[in-house]
């Protein structure tokens, strides 16, 4: 029995992994996916998700260039 705890603990700490590292890449808010990859039988779920979501990490670079040029007002 403790065997099937400790093998479900390591999957769900690999997906959660899994979640941070597809947050991480694509763009999206690291810590709220992690920590819902991190909730068991959701966490597949998050992952699913992060899977089929597009890829923003473009579109935040554009943000933040954006923001640095805007003139601060006095």
């Amino acid at each position: 029995m403790t065997q099937l705890i400790v093998l479900l603990l390591v999957v769900n700490l690999g997906i959660t992994y899994q979640c941070y590292r597809y947050a991480e890449r694509k763009g999206y808010p690291v810590t709220t996916f992690t920590c819902l990859g991190l909730i068991p039988y959701f966490n597949l779920v998050v992952w699913v998700y992060l899977l089929f979501l597009p890829d923003i990490t473009p579109f935040n670079k554009q943000f933040e260039y954006e923001g640095h040029n805007e003139k601060q007002p006095l």
